[in-house]
């Protein structure tokens, strides 16, 4: 089975090249919305990493856990 094999490959051989670059460009609108979604978190919290997850206490000295 070649990696030429599979049925989303077939989809964009049926395709035209206007179709493709419809794609092409509605995926390119996702990553860069995301992209700057994250970078305007950034810059409105002021942190490298604004949105974190803490599942244990060790980062309690960091950032304080409150269980609900």
């Amino acid at each position: 089975m070649g990696l030429l094999d599979y049925s989303i490959f077939d989809e964009i051989r049926r395709m035209n090249a206007r179709q493709v670059i419809y794609q092409f460009l509605n995926f390119a609108m996702i990553v860069s919305s995301a992209l700057m979604i994250w970078k305007g978190l950034m810059v409105v919290t002021g942190s490298e990493s604004p949105i974190v997850v803490v599942l244990s206490g060790s980062m309690e000295p960091a950032i304080a856990i409150h269980p609900s």
